[in-house]
């Protein structure tokens, strides 16, 4: 590649993110009135289904294509929930996430979500054999609180009443339906504590515990 084709990319390059920071700028202008809460730009690409509901803090990005779903009805009933989605200041949120609360999901601040990540703390009921499950009430079993500075790995899938601990990591793939403590990381189908730090010792310890 030649010097002069590399200055030209270089270029391309810079305008082309500052257009689509003009883009975020404006679009987040337009929508900010309908959250509760909007202190970061936001991406016009990324889905929001009831803004009311939902807060974002300060320098927090979130890629294309993930959805915030603050859920209100269910199948039945309008107005079922009076959800609450918080999002703290300083996070990054991947491409292709799915967050939706009938209760209420917390992302405390610097939190790490990767690409495909599902948080969801409700579930459809199921016992009435002869209703399809996507027909009977929804479940609320919040609330999912994800603690300050924690990273959740590429694909991880948190669902019910759970806290992931300040500066805990979730691997890749985990499925997470129980408390996670501070300073561990957990990895698994079911997730399990497979590090955790010792403050006696100021070290990370191999350890096996379930959660």
């Amino acid at each position: 590649m030649g010097c002069n084709q590399g200055r030209r990319m270089i270029i391309f390059s810079g305008k082309k993110k500052r257009l689509q920071n003009l883009r975020k700028r404006l679009y987040t202008a337009s929508v900010r009135k309908h959250f509760r809460s909007l202190e970061s730009y936001l991406d016009p690409d990324v889905e929001i289904t009831n803004p009311q509901f939902i807060s974002i803090g300060r320098n927090t990005l979130l890629r294309p294509y993930t959805w915030l779903y603050a859920i209100t009805n269910d199948h039945e009933r309008a107005g079922a929930f009076q959800p609450r989605l918080e999002i703290g200041s300083n996070c990054v949120i991947g491409r292709f996430c799915y967050i939706t609360c009938s209760n209420q999901v917390t992302i405390e601040d610097s939190a790490l979500i990767m690409e495909s990540v599902l948080i969801t703390d409700s579930v459809h009921e199921y016992t009435d054999i002869d209703t399809p499950v996507n027909n009977q009430p929804l479940l609320s079993r919040g609330p999912i609180i994800i603690g300050a500075g924690s990273w959740i790995g590429v694909g991880a899938r948190i669902v019910g009443r759970v806290r992931i601990g300040r500066n805990s990591v979730v691997g890749a793939n985990a499925f997470v339906n129980r408390d996670v403590p501070d300073y561990c990381v957990v990895a698994g189908i079911p997730a399990q504590i497979v590090r955790r730090y010792d403050p006696a010792s100021g070290q990370w310890k191999n350890v096996r515990e379930s959660l």
